[in-house]
């Protein structure tokens, strides 16, 4: 069955957007410490996760496009909080590169979607657009192990991708 590798792959998409995009509300109107940041950081990207994987799996190679978009729209809420988000200084560079991978995920996200709809395969569209997406991946696993949001780097696929069964 094709879910398995777009499934996969979405998460691995999540990653992209969530791992990037981790953070909470700063109600203070100051600065957050480095702790508080963290914190809710981590504490977002699990939530962001666990909504994602309570999106029910397609069903059917023509499902895909549809259980991206409802993925990639989960995860959303935790993008804005995250640019909402006020950090320490010795966090701050981190936090703006972090924004700025956001807004790359976020463009590469709507362009996979494109790039299924149109596919008269839509697995093996998710599996070409997985392969360009890795850069992007990295980028952002190491901006979130500089600001401690360890979590958000746990959000992706596992090292192997599945075979397609």
């Amino acid at each position: 069955m094709p879910t398995r590798t777009g499934l996969t792959a979405a998460l691995a998409c999540l990653a992209l957007v969530a791992a990037t995009g981790c953070g909470g509300d700063d109600e203070s109107g100051g600065a957050l410490t480095k702790a508080e940041y963290r914190k809710q950081g981590n504490a977002i990207c699990k939530d962001a996760l666990s909504e994602a994987e309570g999106i029910p799996a397609p069903t059917s190679p023509e499902d895909l496009d549809d259980y991206l978009e409802k993925l990639f729209d989960s995860v959303e809420k935790a993008n804005d909080e995250f640019v909402a988000l006020e950090p320490p200084e010795e966090l701050r560079a981190d936090h703006e590169r972090a924004v700025e991978l956001t807004d790359e995920s976020e463009q590469a996200s709507e362009t996979l979607i494109e790039r299924v709809r149109e596919a008269p395969d839509p697995q093996a569209a998710v599996q070409r657009e997985f392969r360009k997406l890795g850069p992007l991946l990295a980028r952002g696993e190491k901006v979130n192990a500089r600001l401690g949001l360890d979590d958000c780097n746990r959000v992706g696929p596992p090292t192997e991708q599945p075979a397609p069964s």
